[in-house]
């Protein structure tokens, strides 16, 4: 699932004043949305802002386990 993360160091202490929208997935592609590069550069005021863009973004299908994401294909059925 996709989530919202505030930078913090090894003590667990936050780092940051802004929020990070993360991607269910982990991706090289330099191109996707998802890929660290560009979730890095997204930064939102709150956790809520950074919550309903990844809600937004990537959303959860109720009938599927893999992520859905303009970027990502969608779940195929078993046949």
């Amino acid at each position: 699932m996709a989530g919202a993360a505030q930078p913090h160091d090894e003590n667990d202490q936050p780092e940051a004043d802004y929020w990070l929208a993360w991607p269910p997935y982990i991706t090289g592609d330099k191109s996707d949305i998802g890929h660290p590069s560009k979730v890095m550069r997204r930064r939102f005021r709150s956790r809520e802002a950074a919550m309903s863009y990844a809600d937004r973004t990537w959303p959860i299908d109720p009938n599927s386990t893999w992520p859905t994401s303009p970027y990502r294909p969608q779940a195929r059925e078993d046949s």
